[in-house]
Parts: C-alpha cells; sequence; structure tokens
C-alpha cells in the first residue's frame, strides 16, 4: 500500500510551475488519470487561496480533479467557475431548514431489482452502468452512488441490465450513464454496446451521457470513436456550465467524435456563482453551437447535499430563459427544467409569452402575445367562441 501511495504522489503535478508545463495532449488519457488530485492539500502549491476543508466534507463528497481541470482553474480567484465547481468548500455543510436527499430523483424506486435500470418512461430506459467519473463534480445529483465503493456497478448487475433489456422489447431508448461510461476502457464498451445491439435489436436510439469529455478531452481516441462507431452510438450529450471549459483541445476532439457519425447534445446545470448570469449563458451556448454540440437541457441545481449553495431560484432562471429566447439563434436555445423530487420528471420552466383572456363581454376569449423584446398584439382570432367575420358577395 506504501508503494502505491508514493507512486500516486510521484506521478501528480503538485507545483504551479509542474502544471503549467503539462500537456495533457502528450500522453494516455490512463495516464492522466492516474495523475488525478483527490485532495484540497495536493493543489496547495498550485492554487492560492485554497479553502483548508476539513475531513466532515470528505466524509460526504470524495474530490477528483484531472490535471486538464487544474489547469482551467484561476490561480488566485476562489470565485473561478472552474474552482467553484469541483474544489471543496465548508459551503457544503448541511444547511439549516434546507431540506436534502439521498434519492431526490427517486430513482431507486424505477430500478428494477437486481439491475441498474432505471425503468421510469413505457418505452425508455436509464442504464448506471458505472459509479466512477474523471473529475467530481460538488453538485452532482448521484452522489449515493458515484465513487463511492458501496454504489458501484457490479459487473453481474450489467449482465442482468443487459438481459433485461433484450426482454423487454418496447425499450426503443437506452441511455448509458453513471458515473460516467468513458471510465470503461474501450474494451469494455465494446462488450457492452456490442451486447444491447446483438441482443436487442428493438432498441432504436442507444446514447450516452458523459461529462468525461470536458474533463479529459483525450478520451476522444479514434479507437474509441470505432467502437462507437462499430455499434451506432447515435448520439453523446455531453456537461459544460461555463465557456472556459470550452478550449482549443475540447474543440478539436469534439470534432474526432462527430467523425464518427454522432450526434451531440449539451446539458448544463444553473450553477449560483457560475453560470447564473445571460452573457455567460449566451456565450456558452453559442460556442457550444458553433462546435455542433445543440444545447438540450438546463437543469436546476438538485436538492442534493452539499449543492444548497449553488440552487438558482426558480424566478431567476425564468430571467435567464428571457435573456436567450429571441437574442441568440432558436437552435442555440434549450429547454429549462426542474427534474421534479421523486420520479416526477422533467417539468420545462418557460415565460409566459401567449395567454388567453375572457372578453370583457362574456362573448368567448382573446390571446395576447408578447415577443422577446416586449412588444405586444392582441390575435382575438386564436381565441375561444370567436366569430369569423362574415364576408358579402
Amino acid at each position: 500500500m506504501l508503494q502505491t501511495i508514493e507512486f500516486n504522489i510521484q506521478n501528480k503535478l503538485l507545483t504551479r510551475e509542474a502544471l503549467d508545463a503539462y500537456d495533457p495532449s502528450a500522453e494516455s488519457w490512463q495516464k492522466q488519470f492516474a495523475r488525478r488530485y483527490t485532495h484540497h492539500c495536493e493543489l496547495n502549491d498550485v492554487l492560492n487561496n485554497v479553502e483548508n476543508v476539513d475531513q466532515t466534507v470528505y466524509g460526504k463528497f470524495a474530490v477528483s480533479i484531472t490535471p486538464y481541470v487544474a489547469q482551467l482553474m484561476d490561480r488566485d480567484d476562489p470565485m473561478c467557475p472552474i474552482r467553484l465547481q469541483y474544489m471543496p468548500t465548508f459551503a457544503e455543510e448541511t444547511k439549516p431548514g434546507f431540506v436534502t436527499m439521498l434519492d431526490q430523483l427517486g430513482e431507486e424506486g424505477d430500478t428494477v431489482p437486481g439491475t441498474s435500470i432505471v425503468h421510469r418512461y413505457p418505452r425508455r430506459v436509464l442504464f448506471l452502468v458505472s459509479n466512477a467519473c474523471a473529475t467530481l463534480c460538488r453538485f452532482c445529483t448521484r452522489k449515493r452512488m458515484v465513487s463511492q465503493p458501496t454504489g458501484s456497478v457490479h459487473k453481474d448487475e450489467i449482465e442482468r441490465s443487459i438481459d433485461y433489456i433484450a426482454a423487454n422489447t418496447q425499450i426503443q431508448d437506452v441511455l448509458l450513464s453513471g458515473g460516467d461510461p468513458l471510465t470503461f476502457s474501450d474494451e469494455r464498451l465494446d462488450y457492452i454496446l456490442g451486447e444491447i445491439r446483438r441482443r436487442a435489436p428493438h432498441v432504436r436510439f442507444l446514447r450516452m451521457g458523459s461529462r468525461m469529455i470536458v474533463q479529459l478531452p483525450t478520451r476522444i481516441t479514434p479507437e474509441l470513436c470505432a467502437v462507437l462507431e462499430k455499434h451506432r452510438l447515435q448520439m453523446v450529450n455531453t456537461h459544460i456550465n461555463h465557456p472556459k471549459e470550452i478550449t482549443p483541445l475540447l474543440r478539436e476532439r469534439v470534432k474526432v467524435l462527430q467523425k464518427a457519425g454522432i450526434m451531440m447534445g449539451l446539458q448544463t446545470v444553473c450553477l449560483k456563482g457560475v453560470n447564473d448570469d445571460v452573457d455567460v449563458m449566451r456565450e456558452l451556448f453559442l460556442q457550444a453551437i458553433e462546435m455542433g454540440i445543440r444545447p438540450y437541457y438546463v437543469y436546476s441545481t438538485d436538492m442534493v447535499e452539499g449543492a444548497h449553495h449553488f440552487i438558482v431560484p426558480y424566478q431567476r432562471m425564468l430571467e435567464l430563459y428571457e435573456g436567450l429566447r429571441g437574442w441568440i439563434s432558436g437552435p442555440a436555445v434549450p429547454t429549462f427544467i426542474v427534474d421534479g423530487l421523486g420520479g416526477l420528471g422533467k417539468l420545462p420552466i418557460i415565460p409566459i409569452y401567449v395567454k388567453e383572456e375572457e372578453l370583457p363581454d362574456g362573448s368567448g376569449t382573446t390571446v395576447k402575445c408578447r415577443n422577446y423584446a416586449g412588444k405586444t398584439v392582441e390575435m382575438p382570432g386564436l381565441g375561444r367562441d370567436y366569430a369569423l367575420p362574415t364576408h358579402s358577395n
């Protein structure tokens, strides 16, 4: 055990000079994975103003940061949007009166016994294949299982999960998630995807969610893309919260993935202090669409333990949406949603642009509309019981 610890320390970049000189594209993703920082003290000579949290924070959720992500962090500013997402803080301590849940989305209630399949909707399933991630987000919605030994997805669970998909011919859509599926080797992914395609020809849409693309872009290799293309993985949803996460290396590796014929979507979490700003979101989504990644969802922060300080109020989310729609290209505007507690599902947050009102004389209704710039128009022809005017010859 002592030798292992020494090896890990020797392979970590423990000074700012070493980190700045490091080229992530110069070595394999596996070696970079081994260089991850797993304690804030390891960053004391890399970053200034590191908060000295105690072990109570680690007892609730571990720390894991790739050197690539650390390079994106501002050296001095603790409010850097990258640091806020990944560095542990005493702000994670339980807030009095704030209700947190281990499984706030009710996934365990919809999990098929003996499998890691969450079957909530009639024709699609969530397949949780891994409990590991390259870098741990402090607002993670699956803290109950991610990077926790007791939450590991065992090999036999994966086998039973594939059995379940194969036996249920109504399942048309399978989403691989976790954790992060790309923490698996190419060979393991080849097996899982291949078995789904071989044994479940009724699956019409096979997709994957991965933040590792952003946290360790060199995971995207020609060899990986060959596996994904071989098994017709049709879509990858990645997760970006701030324009600072979009780098030349990320853009380069996204192109490699797209050349394999894979659609890409973007999911974002609305985080206080990180991206709850109209200009930040406009820039994020425009850069995403420039890369050929379609903004898909903006989630409200889930009510998970240690994430209360990230929550953006509902009214502010409405304001952010209003600052996007009409101001940037339509395809770059995602759907803002709340993931309902207890498994209620994804519920859209949408400002009212069109509303129906009763006419003063009670004869029917009229429809009043407003656009993104606040201009309004009345359209009585869309109202109830509206009588179209007659034309005489």
